[in-house]
C-alpha cells in the first residue's frame, strides 16, 4: 500500500511556463498533488527548447520540470474555453500563472477573478521584476536577472567580463521559493481557514541569493568585486590546478589552516607571522596564492583529495557532468531518475529533498502538449 502524502487530494492548475514555475508545479506533484498543465495551442515555450548537440534531440527543460504532470490545452480568449479554467479554478487549491503583470486581468483569471468563486484559493503570481514597479511590465529571464541584480557583476576574473553562472540558478531558486511560499500558504489555510495571493519573482530571488553580499554594501558601502575563483575574504582558499585537473578547496579557519599546511608538507608558511591569520593570509593573498598553486601543481587531483580527506579540510573536484554523473556518491544518493516523455526513456533528477514516510508522486513522465485535453474536459464540462 502507498503511504500517503502530504498533498494527496488537491488539485494544482499550473498556467506558468519555462522553469520557475513549471518547477514549483514539480514540487507540488512530487508532494502528491494532481497537478494539470494549462497551455495554450502553441504550448509552453520550453516545448521548443533542444539540447545543443543536433544529434541528440532531447527536449530536457520539459523533461526536467514537468514530469508526474497532466496536461490540457486551453485558448484563454475563447469564451468556452476561458468558462472551463474557471470551472477548474473554483476547485482547485492552488493555482500558478506566470504571465505579466496586467495580462490576467485582461485574461479574466486574476486572483480577484479567481477569488470571487474559490475564497480559499492559493494563488501564485511569477514573474520577472515582480508585480509593481517600473520593471513590472519588462520579460524577464535567468540570465537577464542575473544581470540587473548584480550577481553577473561579481562572477568572472577580476580582469575579465562579467559572467553568468553556468545554471539557470535564479530561475530555479524562483521555483524553490515559489513552492516553500506556496506550502506555508497552504499550512496558513489549514490552520486558520485563509486563503492567499503570493508573488514571486526572479528579481525578488536574485537579490535573496546575493543577501550578505548586498548587506555589506547598504550597510558599509562595500562594493564586492570580482575576485574570480578566488574570494578575496577567504584565502587561499580557492581554485587551483593539480597535475590532472582542478581542485576548490578551502583553508580560512585556524585549524583548518593548520591542518592545510601539514597536508602540503610546507612548514615555512605555517611558520610565516604573516600568514598567522585570515586577515594577514589575505593581505599578502598576492605572494601566497601562487606559492599554493606552485605546491599544487605538482600532485596529481587523487593524491590531493586523499591527503585532504584525511586533513579533514574542504575541498571539491572540478568535475563535470559525465564524471558528476559516474561517481559514487551521485549513485549513493539515487539521484538518477528514469521517466518517459515522448513515448522515450528520459533520465533526470529527483527533487533534492527525501522523506522516510513516503516516496514521491511525481515520478512519471512529463506529459505532450496537450495529452490529457479530452479526459479533463470531460470531467470540468458544463
Amino acid at each position: 500500500m502507498t503511504a500517503p502524502r502530504p498533498l494527496d487530494g488537491m488539485l494544482v492548475l499550473d498556467l506558468t511556463t519555462m522553469i520557475a514555475g513549471p518547477l514549483a508545479g514539480l514540487v507540488l506533484a512530487d508532494l502528491g498533488a494532481e497537478v494539470i498543465k494549462i497551455e495554450s495551442p502553441a504550448g509552453d515555450g520550453s516545448r521548443g527548447y533542444f539540447t545543443a548537440d543536433p544529434k541528440v534531440r532531447l527536449n530536457s527543460m520539459t523533461a526536467a520540470y514537468n514530469r508526474g504532470k497532466r496536461a490540457l490545452v486551453v485558448d484563454l480568449t475563447d469564451p468556452d474555453d476561458h468558462a472551463l479554467v474557471l470551472r477548474m479554478a473554483a476547485q482547485a487549491d492552488v493555482v500558478l500563472q506566470g504571465f505579466r503583470p496586467g495580462v490576467v486581468e485582461r485574461l479574466g483569471i486574476s486572483y480577484e477573478d479567481i477569488k470571487a468563486i474559490n475564497a480559499d484559493v492559493i494563488y501564485l503570481s511569477i514573474s520577472g521584476f515582480g508585480q509593481e514597479g517600473p520593471d513590472a511590465r519588462r520579460a524577464g529571464m535567468d540570465s537577464s536577472i542575473q544581470a540587473e541584480t548584480g550577481l553577473m557583476h561579481v562572477t568572472g576574473e577580476p580582469d575579465g567580463n562579467p559572467q553568468r553562472v553556468g545554471s539557470q540558478v535564479v530561475d530555479i531558486g524562483t521555483g524553490h521559493v515559489a513552492a516553500q511560499a506556496i506550502l506555508a500558504a497552504l499550512l496558513n489555510r489549514e490552520r486558520h481557514g485563509i486563503g492567499e495571493h503570493i508573488e514571486c519573482s526572479l528579481l525578488a530571488t536574485a537579490i535573496g541569493l546575493q543577501a550578505h553580499n548586498i548587506t555589506e554594501y547598504l550597510t558599509a558601502g562595500v562594493d564586492l568585486k570580482r575576485s574570480g575563483s578566488h574570494p578575496e575574504f577567504t584565502t587561499p582558499s580557492g581554485l587551483y590546478s593539480t597535475q590532472d585537473g582542478w581542485i576548490m578547496f578551502s583553508a580560512n579557519t585556524p585549524r583548518h589552516w593548520a591542518a592545510f599546511v601539514e597536508a602540503v608538507e610546507a612548514p615555512d608558511l605555517g611558520e610565516n607571522p604573516a600568514y598567522a591569520d585570515q586577515g594577514g593570509r589575505t593581505a599578502h593573498r598576492d605572494e601566497l596564492i601562487p606559492r599554493i598553486a606552485e605546491i599544487l601543481a605538482k600532485r596529481s587531483t587523487d593524491e590531493w583529495i586523499e591527503r585532504f580527506t584525511k586533513a579533514n579540510i574542504v575541498f571539491g573536484r572540478v568535475r563535470d557532468y559525465p564524471d558528476l554523473a559516474a561517481s559514487a556518491q551521485f549513485a549513493a544518493g539515487e539521484f538518477a531518475l528514469e521517466v518517459e516523455y515522448a513515448g522515450e526513456v528520459t533520465k533526470t533528477v529527483r527533487l533534492p529533498a527525501r522523506y522516510s514516510s513516503f516516496t514521491p508522486a511525481a515520478s512519471g513522465g512529463s506529459p505532450t502538449l496537450g495529452a490529457d485535453s479530452d479526459a479533463i474536459r470531460a470531467k470540468y464540462q458544463a
